[in-house]
């Protein structure tokens, strides 16, 4: 899982960019501590495009105008989260249970979803381990028995 993982990757977006690194999803949106120019140094070595802010949020991409569009709608004012949702490649049905509790909700939305029990194969999906960069999803599923989430959870690349 951290083979070809930059060092100064936060351990909680390990699996944002192990999904873009294996094309499942269009986008990762990260909160880095470096200096910009050596993320923008790693993206060009792995063919990413990069777009970053002053606060430290950058997206990568395989293509720049996404890169570029997923990040100016994050900093508009007003909601935008489930067009954010589907922009970084999100289930449908998360991304609207997401946009039901708006940006400030997910937080506790993740520890709901989280705290169920997660049955057979649907554990692939428990968000619990998200900030260990130890989970398969990037984004909290609508249910603790999402099959969208659970069709990308097996293909992600740490399974």
């Amino acid at each position: 899982m951290t083979a070809g993982m930059p060092s100064w990757l936060p351990a909680s977006a390990r699996t944002d960019l192990a999904l873009l690194m294996a094309d499942l999803k269009p986008a990762a949106r990260l909160l880095v501590n470096v200096p910009l120019v050596e993320v923008r140094r790693w993206a060009r070595r792995n063919g990413f495009f990069l777009s970053g802010d002053r606060d430290g949020f950058v997206v990568l991409s395989r293509q720049p105008a996404i890169a570029r569009r997923v990040l100016e709608l994050d900093r508009r004012p007003g909601k935008h989260t489930a067009a954010l949702g589907k922009m970084l490649g999100y289930p449908v049905c998360c991304t609207r249970a997401a946009a039901r509790g708006g940006d400030e909700g997910i937080d506790h939305r993740h520890d709901v979803i989280a705290a169920r029990r997660f049955h057979g194969l649907f554990a692939l999906i428990n968000p619990k381990d998200y900030l260990e960069g130890r989970a398969l999803l990037s984004h909290v599923p609508c249910t603790h028995n999402c099959a969208a989430s659970l069709v990308l959870a097996l293909r992600t690349p740490m399974c």
